[in-house]
Formats: structure tokens, C-alpha cells, sequence
């Protein structure tokens, strides 16, 4: 499942958007089109990248891991 948000604005705008998603990350209660974002309690790998090819820029700022519970959970699904 893939959920997104997406927003046209300048600087500051994007100073503020990333103001409040580092205050749902603290207070655990981000959420993503309406549906919450549940960090687990483990290492996960942060990314930040900036890739910039004929004048157009784009700055990634990412967070990646692995949901052990989701996997398991398909495991019994799939009566592994």
C-alpha cells in the first residue's frame, strides 16, 4: 500500500510541513492520508538524498524498514 501526501509551496511552507512532522514523529501520531504510521522499536535505515539532472532538483528525505508483524502475519495467511 502506498499513501502520500503532496503539497506546492515555498521554503517556508516546506519548514513548517516538516516542523509538523517532526512533532507527530515525537508524539507518536503521524499520520499519512488519514491512516497512522506506527514506527517499531528497532533500527530502521534514514535516508537523504538530492538528485538534480537538466535544472530539475529533487531533495528525498526518506525513512525505510521492515514490519516483522506484517511478515508473520502473512506467513500464517500462507501457512508457512
Amino acid at each position: 500500500m502506498k499513501l502520500e501526501e503532496e503539497f506546492v509551496g515555498r521554503k517556508e511552507q516546506y519548514i513548517e510541513l516538516l516542523k509538523r512532522v517532526v512533532s507527530e514523529l515525537e508524539s507518536d501520531a503521524l499520520h499519512v492520508r488519514g491512516q497512522k504510521v506506527t514506527f517499531p522499536d528497532e533500527d530502521m535505515e534514514y535516508k537523504l538524498a538530492h538528485k538534480s539532472e537538466f535544472g530539475a532538483n529533487k531533495l528525498t528525505i526518506a525513512i525505510e524498514w521492515v514490519d516483522e508483524e506484517a511478515l508473520d502475519d502473512l506467513d500464517l495467511d500462507l501457512n508457512i
